[in-house]
């Protein structure tokens, strides 16, 4: 079978080497039995002589052996071309069915190139597919991430804004606690537990069993201490004349201090005074502070306790202002929730609180 899956066609039917070899061996035959056949009809036709009766008799058997070996290889050669035919008839329905074989297995090939060819097709198309379905799901999972995103946004926004509410309310409380004057241990409690333990809540444990007094308390207060400030800045002069011991004496009994802008920027034990009972009868607690921290120290001693209660008050209203400053805050801009930072730039520790 050619490369091709084809066989050539074939032609008329080939003698083989035996069909041919009869044929040449009958023609000789059929030559020697006429020649013989000559030799007798050219003989006299006198009486032969014994020699020449052997002779014809022997001649004539090896004429009949002739006739019959030609009969014979006539009919081998018959029988020889007959199944030489029939073999070829055979190898040619052979070729066919191998022809149609190959045909068959081409036509095979070609469905099972066409099978690939559609199979590749349906492997990029099941590609792009899965592809597409990746973008889908990674967008999708986009999506889900930034709405949980904002969800918790919201979540958290949602409880800031409770925590500030709740430390908004625990400030209120522990500031009314405190302008009454009286214990705010338990507002302190409650204050401390929506904000968590600070240094600024700390220092008001220290007041809270006892209470811290109010302005107007400090100032009802503060006649006694006034007092009690002016004799030491004004002590006794034992060795003076008699005449300068008698003015100290009318100075105690009738004070008379600068205003304005004299008691303001003047000097001296009157100036000093002046200042201090114009910010304590104006509310002003660290103007006061920051004054009476100048006097001498007579003048401290006997006003140490009356400055405690001043520092206790200052402490208070300086953590109550914090509290509600982080508090009320916006989102956002709130503090770390401490009430224990640092007061407004714009305004003094202890004036966040005029009550």
């Amino acid at each position: 079978m050619q490369a091709g899956g084809y066989l050539p066609a074939l032609g008329g039917v080939e003698e083989t080497g035996e069909v041919a070899a009869s044929a040449e061996q009958l023609d000789a035959l059929s030559g020697e039995v006429a020649a013989l056949r000559d030799q007798v009809q050219s003989a006299p036709a006198a009486p032969a002589a014994n020699g020449a009766a052997e002779q014809l008799a022997a001649l004539g058997q090896r004429i009949d052996t002739l006739e019959t070996t030609a009969s014979t290889a006539g009919a081998d050669a018959t029988a020889g071309l007959q199944q030489a035919g029939e073999t070829a008839a055979a190898a040619q329905q052979t070729a066919a069915a191998a022809q149609q074989t190959a045909t068959a297995a081409q036509e095979s090939a070609k469905a099972a190139q066409q099978a690939a060819t559609a199979a590749q097709q349906s492997a990029t198309q099941a590609n792009e597919a899965a592809m597409a379905a990746q973008q889908a799901a990674e967008q999708a999972s986009a999506k889900v991430d930034e709405a949980v995103a904002q969800f918790e946004s919201r979540v958290a926004g949602m409880e800031a804004s409770n925590r500030r509410a709740d430390m908004a309310l625990a400030a209120a409380n522990l500031k009314s606690a405190i302008d009454q004057g009286g214990p705010f241990m338990s507002q302190l409690e409650t204050y401390a537990e929506a904000t968590g333990a600070s240094a600024a809540t700390e220092d008001l444990r220290a007041f809270a069993a006892d209470g811290v007094p109010s302005k107007q308390t400090l100032a009802v207060e503060w006649t006694a201490v006034d007092e009690k400030i002016a004799e030491s800045l004004r002590p006794a002069l034992p060795d003076a004349p008699v005449q300068e011991q008698l003015l100290s004496g009318l100075r105690s009994l009738v004070q008379v201090r600068p205003t304005g802008e004299a008691a303001a920027t003047g000097e001296g034990p009157d100036a000093a005074l002046a200042r201090l009972d114009a910010a304590i009868k104006g509310g002003d607690l660290a103007a006061w502070q920051s004054e009476w921290q100048a006097l001498p120290q007579a003048a401290k001693d006997v006003s140490e306790d009356f400055a405690s209660r001043v520092a206790a008050r200052l402490t208070a209203d300086r953590v109550v202002a914090e509290a509600l400053s982080s508090a009320l805050a916006p989102s956002g801009s709130a503090g770390s929730g401490d009430a224990g930072g640092a007061p407004p730039a714009d305004k003094p520790a202890g004036q966040g609180n005029q009550g």
